[in-house]
């Protein structure tokens, strides 16, 4: 998972045979821009862009961040079928990797879509749901 985004992008991109000005046209920025995210020249892309870029490549924000080496687009159920339990990713913190649940990458997805305020409600939330079990 050493790859950055912009590697992973312009692989993705050169795998579906689709031009700079596709993605573009996609994602709603200019032919320079996804060059400098694929050149990494532009290294901290907008949570909205990564989506766009991922569904415009028919893959995952996940894969793009580096986050997963999957790059099947995974579309998120929120049943117990769908999230819960199952391995999806791998995170590499302090040089040791862990695989990441569906469930935990959604938790990861929830938290990234809030803005401050919602991020400490939902700390405060889980810290509450931590100190009861």
């Amino acid at each position: 998972m050493s790859d950055s985004i912009g590697r992973r992008l312009r692989k993705l991109r050169l795998e579906q045979e689709l031009t700079l000005d596709d993605i573009s046209k996609k994602v709603g920025v200019t032919k320079a821009t996804i060059n400098k995210y694929e050149s990494n020249i532009v290294k901290n892309i907008k949570r909205d862009t990564i989506e766009k870029l991922a569904e415009a490549l028919s893959t995952s924000p996940e894969y793009l961040m580096g986050w997963t080496d999957n790059s099947a687009r995974v579309n998120s159920v929120h049943t117990n079928n769908g999230v819960i339990g199952q391995n999806s990713g791998t995170l590499i913190n302090n040089n040791s990797e862990r695989v990441l649940s569906k469930e935990e990458l959604e938790l990861l997805r929830i938290y990234n879509a809030l803005d401050v305020k919602g991020r400490i409600e939902l700390l405060t939330t889980a810290m509450r749901l931590e100190e009861a079990q």
